[in-house]
């Protein structure tokens, strides 16, 4: 990046320390707005977090079977509109489409003189599963065929291929009876992958008229007997038992098979629960935990440039690149049917890709890139470093992400370009995991919209400096980035980043709140909307915690915009009024049972280093398995607070991860939270620094976190209790939370 030297205008001062720690004023401003004022209706937290999606589009898909009830048809990897477009290009001899075209044709895998190879029973440990395999490739070439050029021979062997399998599969297992090899439960990963491509290749023969209804019945009754059971209740099971022991490969699989089947089958419930699954919607019950095909898990963590950090990459990248190959088809097959998942998280999945394709292609000295890796837990063990190996990955699954990102909306992916660039050989190749012939059915012509303005920028801060991070459109040369101290302007260029750059810029700006904008070069009214950073920070949430009647506490909160809006806790499931710290005042009052207060949502957006604080009066005695406050997705992507936890008989605890209890970055106190008094409790972190302290003395002190909340979403935000455990059994006050690291001073006054 170049830095270039401008005037600047005055930053809006934030609040000094002072300001930060004695609020009376905000406290008198609260009390004005009344009983009427607007409650969370700010629209950030989860719920913008989850809508934090792609600029309009000409390009939008149809609107979803989960509002209209309905399914198109064909509407899984491949549509009406699809076919088409190919047809076309196959007519006017048009590259690439004509060169596929010509190979599947050559290929075996439309021999009329092949039959199928129906089994019984299928097992992975055992030569019967690759007549599977083969048939379900074979099926899905035969439907192209047919569906592509209309002979009604490849019809005809493409519904006999269907018809002998629906007729005779009734088992899909690892081993079978009576064999001593170990049963990995990979038939697991069978019921998805195959399944999706069973499905896939059924929803193309629907539309042909020579496909009798019983034949269609039948079809459906074995994808649901054989194939999506036992990945529609993994997936279920997921959400109550702790979710983070198996791969994300495992979850996509069992996405992908469960989706299509749902398609294919009419069936809203199946399509419904992958939906759900992938965005984690717990529809409010706050026990369900998702696994790594959830959004959140699945893309670790965020580096700087928008490099999401894949939950495989430490392990390998042949499994990495299977999860794009699943993903892909996953996010492809819910946009045909209306749903954009593509866009989900700020574009989550394509932060992922990016990364996984990084890690996969040579820079220009033809050596492999060394990508930045935050360690991370598995259900094998620690991962600390990406696993580059010996050598790319060149599965050929890059098609659907390409063509969605780059050639259907214009932002630029120059990794994933690259893989796509890299691996189109690999096409005919779907194996027993991938799809075949994807370039043919899959490629979009190159972009021909307008440039796409920088957006989905965020911008932190951490020991001073602020981080930004954002997307591009195709075609960009450069980008501008520039700071004001309003959001409307002026606006000083403070530096330039190559539009072949990773999209990220550092500034270390005097203190006070600053806006930044993101300008492509290429024109002036190319440019973002601004972000606004403050300098170190400001309190973000404040609750008193001391109304002493009704089911709200009334508190306030800074969005991301800068505004100050009501923000109250509601209080649930028994929560009530105790006597206060101070004579003749009230505080919070936990039943130790599953009482808590639903703190309002938004507070860590974009938040890296912090304080927390609060007071508490902890009755005796304390319990190793409760909690002061939760926050997160679930129980693998959260951080916590807790009384009496951790080594050497249990101390007071503070915790976040992303993957899982094992994964846990932890600071521990010296002691476990003193009871029957009232004691005050905070946590700062600042960089990799994590601090606890207990009544304005530091306790305890760790220098090697790397998780901070900007890696979460708040979709569970829970005062006293952790959602599956006992609730604190006491009472508490003062709610905080800042988005900057307090001092140690600044604690100690906080605490008197």
């Amino acid at each position: 990046m170049k830095q270039t030297n401008h005037p600047e205008p005055t930053p809006q001062l934030g609040a000094d320390t002072h300001d930060l720690i004695d609020d009376s004023s905000r406290r008198r401003f609260i009390g004005g707005l009344g009983a009427g004022a607007l409650l969370l209706g700010f629209g950030f937290g989860v719920g913008e977090s989850r809508a934090r999606s792609l600029p309009p589009s000409g390009s939008a898909p149809a609107g979803s079977p989960l509002i209209t009830g309905r399914f198109k048809h064909p509407g899984l990897l491949a549509d009406e509109d699809d076919f088409a477009r190919i047809r076309i290009k196959i007519k006017n001899g048009e590259q690439p489409w004509t060169k596929w075209w010509q190979k599947l044709c050559a290929s075996g895998d439309t021999s009329l003189t092949a039959k199928p190879n129906p089994q019984p029973a299928c097992y992975r440990q055992d030569g019967t599963k690759w007549a599977l395999y083969r048939d379900t490739q074979r099926a899905f070439c035969l439907a192209l065929r047919w569906k592509i050029s209309g002979e009604e021979a490849y019809a005809k062997s493409a519904v006999e291929t269907l018809d002998a399998w629906s007729s005779t599969l009734k088992i899909i297992g690892t081993v079978p009876p009576g064999s001593t090899a170990h049963d990995d439960h990979t038939f697991y990963l069978m019921c998805g992958m195959q399944g999706r491509q069973f499905a896939n290749a059924a929803e193309i023969m629907r539309t042909y008229s020579g496909w009798s209804a019983a034949g269609v019945a039948r079809f459906q009754d074995m994808l649901r007997n054989v194939f999506v059971g036992p990945i529609s209740k993994g997936l279920h099971g997921h959400l109550t038992d702790g979710g983070l022991w198996s791969f994300a490969n495992w979850d996509y699989a069992a996405l992908v098979g469960t989706l299509a089947i749902g398609v294919f089958c009419d069936d809203i419930d199946l399509y419904r629960q992958a939906i759900d699954y992938y965005t984690g919607n717990n529809h409010g019950d706050v026990h369900t935990q998702f696994g790594n095909g959830m959004a959140m898990h699945s893309v670790y963590f965020m580096h700087p440039g928008h490099l999401g950090q894949w939950q495989e990459s430490g392990r390998d990248q042949g499994h990495s690149t299977l999860g794009m190959s699943l993903g892909g088809d996953f996010l492809e097959m819910a946009w045909k049917q209306g749903d954009d998942l593509y866009s989900a998280f700020n574009n989550r999945f394509l932060a992922g890709a990016e990364y996984v394709a990084k890690s996969n292609v040579l820079d220009k000295n033809g050596k492999q890139y060394v990508m930045p890796f935050a360690r991370q837990s598995s259900p094998t063990g620690l991962f600390t470093a990406a696993a580059n190996q010996s050598g790319p990955s060149l599965r050929g699954c890059w098609e659907t992400i390409y063509n969605h990102y780059v050639n259907r909306m214009g932002i630029d992916a120059p990794y994933i370009a690259q893989m796509t660039h890299d691996t189109e050989f690999r096409n005919p190749d779907g194996g027993s995991d991938d799809m075949p012939y994807t370039t043919l059915w899959s490629r979009l012509d190159d972009y021909a919209g307008s440039l796409r303005a920088p957006f989905g920028v965020s911008g932190f801060c951490s020991e001073g400096k602020v981080t930004l991070s954002w997307w591009g459109g195709k075609g960009t040369l450069s980008y501008l980035v520039q700071r004001g101290s309003s959001a409307n302007g002026p606006f000083s260029v403070i530096g330039s980043v190559p539009g072949d750059a990773t999209r990220t810029f550092s500034d270390t700006p005097a203190p006070g709140v600053w806006y930044y904008r993101i300008q492509a070069s290429n024109g002036l009214n190319l440019v973002s909307r601004a972000v606004r950073v403050a300098v170190p920070g400001e309190l973000r949430c404040s609750i008193e915690l001391t109304d002493g009647s009704g089911n709200t506490a009334m508190g306030w909160v800074t969005s991301p915009e800068g505004e100050r809006l009501r923000g109250d806790g509601t209080l649930m499931n028994g929560a009530s009024w105790g006597a206060g710290r101070l004579p003749g005042s009230a505080s919070l009052l936990f039943d130790g049972k599953q009482s808590y207060v639903q703190l309002p949502a938004g507070m860590m957006t974009d938040v890296a280093d912090f304080t927390l604080s609060m007071w508490t009066f902890a009755n005796a005695p304390l319990h190793w398995d409760t909690c002061l406050l939760f926050m997160g997705l679930d129980g693998g992507a959260c951080m916590f607070l807790a009384p009496l936890s951790g080594r050497n008989g249990g101390r007071l605890r503070f915790g976040i991860t992303a993957s899982g209890v094992n994964g846990t970055q932890a600071v521990e106190a010296d002691q476990a939270l003193p009871f029957r008094r009232w004691v005050h409790v905070a946590v700062t972190l600042r960089g990799g620094t994590a601090k606890i302290y207990i009544d304005g003395r530091l306790a305890g002190r760790d220098d090697s976190f790397e998780l901070s909340p900007r890696q979460l979403i708040d979709q569970k935000r829970l005062l006293g209790w952790d959602g599956g455990h006992a609730s604190f059994d006491g009472r508490i006050e003062d709610f905080r939370f800042y988005s900057m690291a307090l001092s140690d001073a600044q604690i100690a006054a906080l605490a008197k």
